[in-house]
């Protein structure tokens, strides 16, 4: 029985963001509990970020059976000695749930496994092939020091940091969360500890500057960094303070600011344009597929 296209919007059926969960046992690694603010530390050289990016490109069926095409992508932007390079830039289709790889005209999906049942197992299995690509993308960096767009999930040789745009889950305890509404741009919060799966980590809060125009929720421009709990946490956290702002993106030219990092922003940009436009990947599965809406 050949696959059938169910949907060109697999997305528009995802669930919305996870609830916020209460946070764990909290250990904090610095005091008192006050906002910190650092000076204008140099960071090493070369400066590495590492991103991806994933998009659900249809929805199959196989009878009783679904798959999700989609398409992952990742690289890395350096910045050394005042100039910016993009480096190992990747690009792949893959269909989860699928058993061999699946050809729609040009396009070609490779198999990758489900990683639980339905489409949210689906998408799962697309974000890991996603953060699988961003592994072999920090693999090949060397030297410097490396930022991830996103929690850290990988250990190196070497400074590592990631940092978090959007704040679903909770990490403090009520009587510490009136520190970020407090923090200041330039300030951070105490480092404290997380524990994700077999990693140990510290992390903090920073507050990114904010452009003088409008009203500003009480958590805007805020981020949350991470680093490996084994390494220089406490110099990364006092660097970070004069790294992120002085990369923060503005939002005349980025509406996502100032949270979305100029390099990041670059990166996210030519990404987008070597994965294809949607519109053109839908015509192609619709041509070789049919059945789609």
């Amino acid at each position: 029985m050949a696959w059938r296209l169910v949907s060109l919007e697999p997305a528009r059926f995802q669930e919305g963001p996870p609830l916020d969960p209460e946070p764990e046992a909290f250990h904090p690694l610095e005091e008192p509990w006050e906002a910190k603010r650092g000076g204008e530390a140099p960071w090493p050289e070369p400066l590495y970020f590492v991103d991806g990016k994933e998009r659900a490109e249809a929805l199959l069926s196989q009878g009783p059976r679904l798959a999700l095409l989609g398409c992952v992508a990742a690289g890395a932007v350096a910045l050394k000695g005042g100039r910016v390079e993009l480096l190992g830039l990747r690009v792949r289709r893959v269909g989860v749930g699928l058993e061999e790889a699946l050809g729609a005209g040009e396009l070609l999906y490779e198999p990758a496994p489900s990683l639980g049942q339905g489409l949210e197992g689906l998408l799962a299995g697309l974000r890991a092939a996603r953060e699988a690509l961003e592994r072999e993308v920090a693999e090949g960096l060397r030297g410097g020091l490396l930022v991830v767009d996103g929690p850290v999930r990988l250990l190196r040789e070497g400074p590592l940091m990631g940092y978090i745009k959007t704040h679903w889950a909770r990490y403090l305890p009520k009587e510490r969360e009136a520190l970020l509404e407090a923090l200041a741009p330039g300030e951070r919060t105490p480092a404290f500890r997380v524990h994700r799966k077999s990693l140990e980590l510290a992390s903090w809060y920073l507050r990114l500057p904010l452009p003088p125009e409008g009203l500003h929720p009480p958590l805007a421009g805020l981020l949350r960094v991470e680093a490996p709990l084994s390494g220089p946490f406490l110099e990364l956290a006092d660097l970070s303070l004069g790294l992120f702002p002085s990369l923060a993106s503005h939002p005349v030219k980025d509406p996502r600011a100032p949270q979305n990092l100029l390099p990041v922003g670059r990166l996210e940009r030519e990404l987008a344009r070597r994965m294809g436009r949607p519109e053109v990947v839908g015509r192609l599965l619709s041509r070789h597929l049919g059945g789609g809406r």
